[in-house]
């Protein structure tokens, strides 16, 4: 099995190689490059190859307990060697020859085409075809054979053969014989989920620089090929309920391009992102939550009361990936799909961060945990953030500090020391940054120091969000402190609500109201915004304040704006939707509001305020899924 592992190893690193020299175009390819690109690259191959292990593993199994089996099973091995090397051959083949027009690497899309290959080759030349052609021969032929000499070299002996341990019982060969198998068993299976932490092999594994080719150099095609083909659906026949001109006409005029007066007092601030694990509105004294001495969030209260506070935000979805994407790509969130997790589609989303980049701004994000866990790190380094740390960047006492990572009184620390420390340009000055970071300790299983809890807290959750409260206010006394803050925008908000204290279901409207502030001293003063809002607002309001353009988000709303006029939210859950509206349908002054919740399992709506909107709102609720799902569809 060495020898294999060699074989298929070697394979993919001249894979990648070729896939350089071919799709680089103008890119300019340093050796450090080709460095980094195997490199980081290696588990992802490592992973493919412990795949194509697995039946030769099994086979070895076999004829090691029972050898006269290999008569059968060396046939076997040839046919599934064969087999193996068409498929890999064809996949570093048809990526390298694809890779050129599409500019994404070999994935689900290929199947789109297989039904009509006269249509997919009509764009090119016959003697492209015939290159590419001879070419996936030759490597089909090279792989098979050196599979073979591998097999073929492989000697399994019988009773009369020698054995592992002379002068042993039967029994114990047996015994020991097994335990080896085994062992290697359990190191594919380590090797193939790419770890043993709770992200398994994605994509996202890969990537690591804000340059997108390097990237995709890294990317195994077959693994690519294997991991976008089990999530391969037709978007765009999900969730039809009306006609196609229908949803686009109850949509029409909902998400505006608009621009609003100025909030800020410059132009160009450098911006804190920061996402708060889970804090949901029922948790914070602003939205109703606890006051006094059992407040949960007296720090975030407080900047509420001096900052510009968002009453009226709701949260797109109810998980981290979902939300984080939502914010800062301005994009619906999916009932029963993560766009995170679709690597390709989400690397051509727009962000706040690549819009940021490009007016000059240096992007960086930060989180104590496991960057990769759902792409999320593909998805950060293909939409414009420059730079990540994580949980790998922290010390390994620093990681036992929390479950998932590091607890949330290092992450700030950390994030304060990338604060203070100066961005500076070739002429010296300074230059604007945007740094983004999500904590942690916020979050099952809610182990923070006994000290912050309390014996009126409802349950035992709340402490944790006390605590990262706590860190949080540290965090911004010591930035007041520094000569950022005059220039510095912070945005505080959660990824999602929270089922906690006497919210106990999604299908509560208070699990989705969330708060959201913004302070610093780049905000002129004070204020609160009523405005019905999604997290998906964020990047049309913050790049309106910034006299930045954002019209390639086309789900986000500007809600400083004059222009917005239709305020309503629309969150979504496991298989359903909420949609939330004012009862008087004006963008301030209002509290009253009505929410539905249509759950598409039993084809049922829930209604929470006026019931004679019921009707009406899931109708819209409906065609807004049903369009997001047809963007879904779009995006490559």
């Amino acid at each position: 099995m060495g020898g294999a592992a060699l074989l298929w190893l070697l394979t993919f690193l001249l894979g990648k190689l070729a896939f350089i020299v071919v799709c680089h175009g103008a890119e300019p390819i340093s050796v450090g490059d080709v460095a980094a690109i195997v490199w980081h690259g290696l588990p992802m191959d490592l992973s493919t190859t412990a795949y194509l292990l697995l039946l030769p593993w099994l086979c070895a199994w076999i004829a090691g307990n029972w050898p006269s089996s290999w008569r059968w099973l060396r046939p076997l091995l040839l046919a599934f060697n064969a087999l193996a090397a068409i498929v890999i051959a064809a996949c570093i083949v048809g990526d390298i020859a694809l890779y050129p027009f599409w500019g994404f690497k070999l994935d689900a899309t290929i199947w789109t085409y297989i039904d009509s290959p006269r249509d997919a080759i009509a764009s090119v030349s016959t003697a492209f075809v015939l290159l590419h052609l001879a070419a996936f021969i030759l490597l089909a032929v090279c792989i098979f054979l050196g599979a073979r000499l591998v097999l073929s070299s492989i000697s399994i002996k019988g009773k009369t053969g020698r054995r592992w341990f002379l002068h042993r019982s039967p029994l114990l060969q047996f015994i020991v014989r097994n335990l080896l198998f085994a062992l290697v068993g359990v190191l594919l299976f380590i090797v193939l989920r790419g770890g043993i932490t709770e992200s398994t092999m994605n994509v996202g594994n890969a990537y690591f620089s804000d340059r997108q080719f390097l990237n995709h150099a890294a990317v195994n095609p077959a693994f690519s090929l294997l991991s976008s083909s089990q999530k391969a659906e037709r978007f765009d026949l999900l969730y039809r309920s009306m006609p196609a001109e229908e949803a686009a006409s109850l949509l029409a005029g909902l998400y505006p391009v608009t621009t609003s007066p100025s909030i800020l007092l410059t132009s160009r601030p450098s911006i804190l992102l920061l996402f708060w694990e889970g804090c949901g509105g029922q948790l914070t004294a602003s939205l109703g939550g606890p006051t006094g001495e059992a407040a949960i969030t007296p720090n975030l209260d407080s900047l509420a009361r001096s900052g510009i506070f968002f009453s009226e935000l709701r949260a797109n979805s109810f998980r981290t990936d979902r939300g984080t994407l939502s914010t800062l790509s301005g994009q619906p969130a999916y009932p029963m799909h993560s766009l995170m997790k679709m690597a390709m589609r989400a690397s051509h989303l727009p962000s706040i961060a690549r819009t940021l980049q490009a007016a000059g701004y240096a992007t960086s994000f930060t989180y104590g945990g496991d960057l990769n866990f759902t792409n999320m790190k593909g998805y950060l380094l293909s939409t414009g953030f420059q730079h990540t740390v994580s949980e790998d960047d922290f010390s390994r006492s620093e990681r036992a500090t929390s479950k998932w990572g590091v607890c949330d009184s290092i992450l700030f620390e950390r994030l304060y020391e990338e604060t203070i420390s100066a961005v500076t340009v070739p002429d010296g000055s300074s230059s604007p940054f945007f740094h983004a970071a999500l904590t942690l300790s916020s979050h099952e299983p809610w182990d923070v120091p006994a000290s912050f809890r309390r014996p009126s807290d409802p349950d035992e959750k709340v402490a944790s969000f006390r605590y990262t409260d706590h860190h949080l206010g540290r965090f911004i006394s010591h930035l007041r402190q520094t000569s950022l803050w005059d220039n510095l925008l912070i945005i505080i908000l959660p990824d999602h609500g929270v089922l906690a204290t006497d919210v106990l279901d999604w299908q509560d409207p208070r699990f989705f109201h969330i708060p959201m502030v913004w302070t610093g001293g780049a905000v002129t003063g004070s204020a609160t915004v009523n405005a019905l809002m999604n997290q998906s607002d964020l990047p049309a309001t913050l790049l309106s304040q910034l006299d930045l353009p954002h019209d390639d988000f086309p789900w986000s709303r500007d809600v400083l704006s004059p222009a917005y006029t239709r305020p309503f939210t629309y969150s979504t859950f496991n298989d359903g939707f909420a949609i939330t509206v004012n009862n008087s349908q004006r963008t301030t002054g209002s509290s009253q509001t009505t929410t539905v919740f249509f759950d598409n399992k039993a084809q049922s709506a829930t209604t929470y305020g006026d019931s004679r909107l019921q009707d009406s709102l899931t109708h819209l609720g409906k065609a807004i899924l049903q369009r997001s799902y047809d963007h879904l569809e779009q995006l490559h």
